[in-house]
């Protein structure tokens, strides 16, 4: 059982990204750290006519108030995303920068958004970034930036059991382009052509392009729950991960569940720590793919992919990071 450990500044996240501050909070609270959370105020809508724009504003302002009153009764704010910063900043109050991957990588140099994400960068006491990736867009603002692994729970992860009956191929990422869609349509439609009648081929229906997966024959499923997306996975036989040439949350998961995982991609920024992934450039991941298909499933090899994730992105490890730059920063 973890030590309690009650010498901690107390420390309010705010917002949440790829489940990063729910995972932090989980272990913590599992400590008895004094570490709590405020969601945004709304996301998944736009705010179009004059009563939804009011509507807006009022829940800003109550949003608002809850930030004050939960600054003031915190050491530090954790603030998840450079872009909540464009509010967080009228609560004048300490805070360090959790930086998630569009925040830094795109609108830093998008006109609308660089003056608040560099302000946001600049003025964090301290800042974490949560793949290796993002070390080229935070380290010329930020040199001290902490890499922080986007931390998993791999003892609250369903384990691998393929489901029964057809074999599924599952492409857990969203069609987008941060997530390398040309390499990910470029394998799907190779899958589609090369399993047909022997395996299914099946996505999320969730991105821009979720229609052009659609159209080169993956069967899109409709978005669940972080629960139903987990157990998903589990069922999977085989697991098709982005193309960005990073690990990020899904692909993290599906390993931590103990699912095969193919990338149509090299992963360089991840030399020397040679995670369990299959595949390498787009033929490559479909012949990963058929072998995989052809082969029993290996509940070593499973076992092989949650351990590697325990120890490279554990929960543990990440809260120990963030608890001694909390300390370092109240001090």
């Amino acid at each position: 059982m973890t030590p309690v450990q009650s010498d901690s500044p107390s420390v309010l996240h705010v917002n949440d990204c790829a489940f990063t501050a729910e995972r932090l909070l989980v272990e913590a609270h599992r400590r008895g750290l004094p570490w709590h959370f405020l969601p945004v105020a709304a996301t998944g809508r736009t705010w179009v006519g004059p009563r939804a724009k009011a509507e807006k504003a009022v829940r800003g302002a109550a949003w608002l108030a809850r930030l004050a009153g939960g600054a003031a009764r915190h050491d530090l704010l954790h603030v998840h995303s450079g872009s909540v910063y464009r509010h967080s900043r009228l609560v004048p109050r300490r805070f360090v920068l959790h930086l998630h991957g569009t925040d830094i990588r795109t609108l830093q140099y998008d006109p609308a958004w660089r003056r608040t994400i560099h302000d946001a960068v600049t003025s964090a006491r301290a800042v974490f970034f949560s793949t290796p990736d993002l070390a080229e867009h935070t380290l010329p603002l930020r040199p001290d930036a902490t890499y922080l692994p986007v931390p998993i729970d791999v003892g609250r992860l369903p384990r691998w059991q393929p489901a029964d009956g057809t074999p599924r191929v599952l492409f857990a990422s969203r069609w987008d382009p941060s997530k390398g869609i040309d390499a990910q349509l470029s394998t799907a439609e190779a899958l589609v052509r090369g399993l047909a009648g022997r395996a299914e081929v099946v996505g999320l229906d969730w991105g821009e392009a979720a229609s052009r997966a659609a159209a080169a024959g993956v069967r899109l499923l409709p978005r669940t729950d972080h629960e139903g997306y987990l157990r998903t996975l589990a069922g999977a036989h085989v697991v098709v991960g982005q193309s960005a040439g990073i690990l990020a949350a899904s692909e993290l998961e599906a390993l931590g569940v103990g699912a095969p995982l193919v990338l149509p991609v090299d992963l360089p920024l991840y030399e020397g720590l040679t995670p369990p992934v299959a595949g390498g450039a787009v033929d490559e991941a479909v012949d990963a793919v058929r072998t995989l298909l052809a082969a029993a499933p290996d509940e070593t090899a499973a076992e092989v992919r949650r351990a590697w994730v325990a120890e490279h992105h554990g929960v543990e490890q990440a809260v120990d990071t963030v608890l001694s730059v909390y300390r370092r920063v109240v001090s």
